[in-house]
């Protein structure tokens, strides 16, 4: 039995085989609606074609027409609600059903898929922006294995392609494409992986993507899985709430923090069912909306401001170009511009009323909201420490870029990212201000960058400051790593802490 899915195959009618936002949280009645043309250019029916959203568009490319494989390039602009023909340069691919494609740095990248008589390996590029195509060329490493099938994700400056089938055999391997390196690596993957499958579904959401059923050439599955893209290890998924049963050719999105995954194909029928998976509750839910589509796999399905849009697919005895729109939100709600907004404040010309001078350097800043957020600043500004009302303040013995993550977390309650030595001086910092949550959240960030070189170092920061947990940290860091860190040049700072050097010899 072949893996691609060919409507002119009979083996399809084979019975052998086996968010934050969550919609349940109101009563709302959700339903799908038709969108309908009745002039004006459209794709011709399709299933198993590539797409992405860029920008406020959805681009469609090739997928199985009835009676070929297509090489066509389409967009559909939300804004105006209409379908275009989009010409290409180049070196276009050749026509092919495929079910995958990224989205990387304006461009969307294809890899593999089938064109009717071969499983293809090849890897393109589409310039989003002047539609022009170009292969991608790798220096360094080899090209997984053809497959069509497969499913793939973009993660910070890769590509990831996992399973699928290479008309004869189902897969499990996993490959990623740097793009910066121009380099293929076949991963050596961290716990139990999916068994071998093609035609699953997956989706990205925070560091991980999550990787639902499939076939296997002899079963329809409806296993869960989860990929840590850091730390390039899978898992299974432990959830709750009935889980969709068994298929492959679905589709599955992201919206708010839940995963919507509607349709595919069980081995007796294609399906209409729509389930939710809460990412924070751990639960499967099935949904009921009103009007869904006809059952279908092989479908374009994709997310664009608070709807869900669905296209084409086969029902089981046609190819569909049929279109619909699903919407998430009944009123369409902007997204909240809080945080943004208070942080907007700093160094605003209207909302500001004192002036700090640091290093000659001035920033401007809130006098209430920096009170109601630290203990230090409330006494400055209306306590006991209030001596004139001089609305310059002088900050001494705190570099600029310091006293600059001091107010970014003061107006926002989050940290950036930044280096070790700067993760140092700001919990320094945040202990002279009083600001006991930001001084831990950088402890937190500093015990993630402990190496053999700067133990020692944040070990005396850490007890001069009272940051008593990074100060146990460093301790138990160093007691595991005693013989490399005594090697190191850095351990001589501690001849000058008696005190230290005596605990660090009572543990060890």
């Amino acid at each position: 039995m072949q893996a691609y899915e060919d409507p002119s195959r009979s083996y399809h009618n084979d019975p052998s085989g086996a968010a934050g936002h969550s919609l349940l949280e109101n009563n709302q009645a959700y339903k799908w609606k038709q969108i309908v043309y009745e002039n004006g250019p459209r794709p011709g029916p399709r299933s198993g074609a590539a797409s992405v959203v860029y920008e406020d568009s959805l681009y469609i490319f090739g997928g199985y027409g009835g009676n070929g494989r297509l090489d066509d390039l389409w967009e559909y602009n939300f804004c105006e609600k209409n379908w275009h023909r989009l010409e290409t340069h180049g070196t276009s691919p050749p026509g092919r059903e495929n079910n995958g494609a990224v989205l990387y740095k304006g461009g969307m990248y294809i890899f593999g898929g089938y064109s009717g008589c071969f499983w293809l390996n090849d890897f393109h590029r589409l310039d989003l922006h002047s539609f022009a195509w170009t292969p991608v060329i790798a220096k360094e490493g080899n090209l997984p294995s053809t497959r069509f099938g497969y499913v793939s994700a973009a993660w910070k400056d890769t590509f990831l392609v996992f399973g699928g089938y290479d008309g004869s055999n189902w897969l499990n391997d996993m490959h990623e494409y740097n793009f910066l390196k121009m380099k293929w690596t076949k991963l050596d993957i961290k716990g139990v992986s999916p068994s071998v499958r093609s035609c699953p579904s997956w989706v990205s959401y925070g560091k991980s993507v999550y990787l639902f059923g499939g076939y296997d050439g002899v079963h329809r599955m409806n296993d869960f899985y989860e990929f840590d893209l850091e730390e390039k290890a899978w898992k299974p998924v432990q959830f709750t709430g009935p889980s969709p049963s068994p298929r492959y050719f679905h589709s599955s999105v992201v919206y708010g923090d839940c995963m919507y995954l509607f349709g595919g194909y069980n081995g007796i029928e294609r399906l209409q069912d729509l389930y939710q998976f809460d990412f924070n509750k751990k639960r499967w839910s099935c949904l009921v909306v009103e009007d869904p589509p006809t059952g279908r796999s092989s479908l374009v399905i994709q997310v664009y401001s608070h709807s869900m849009f669905a296209f084409g697919g086969y029902n089981g005895n046609l190819v569909l170009n049929d279109f619909y729109e699903f919407q998430f939100e009944m009123v369409a709600i902007p997204p909240s511009s809080f945080f943004s907004d208070i942080k907007n404040m700093i160094n605003h010309p209207c909302f500001s009323d004192v002036t700090f001078i640091v290093e000659d350097k001035e920033i401007k800043a809130n006098r209430s909201l920096l009170a109601a957020r630290s203990e230090h600043f409330n006494a400055l500004f209306f306590g006991g420490m209030r001596e004139q009302t001089d609305p310059l303040v002088h900050i001494d013995d705190v570099q600029y870029e310091v006293f600059e993550e001091i107010l970014q977390y003061l107006h926002t309650d989050t940290i950036r990212p930044m280096s070790v030595d700067m993760c140092v001086s700001v919990m320094v910092a945040a202990e002279r201000f009083m600001i006991d949550r930001l001084k831990a959240l950088c402890q937190d960030n500093i015990r993630k960058n402990i190496t053999i070189e700067n133990v020692v170092p944040i070990l005396r920061v850490a007890y001069y400051h009272r940051a008593n947990s990074l100060k146990e940290i460093c301790m138990d860091y160093i007691c595991l790593n005693f013989k490399d860190v005594k090697q190191n040049t850095s351990f001589q700072e501690l001849e000058a802490e008696p005190h230290l050097m005596m605990e660090l010899l009572m543990r060890l």
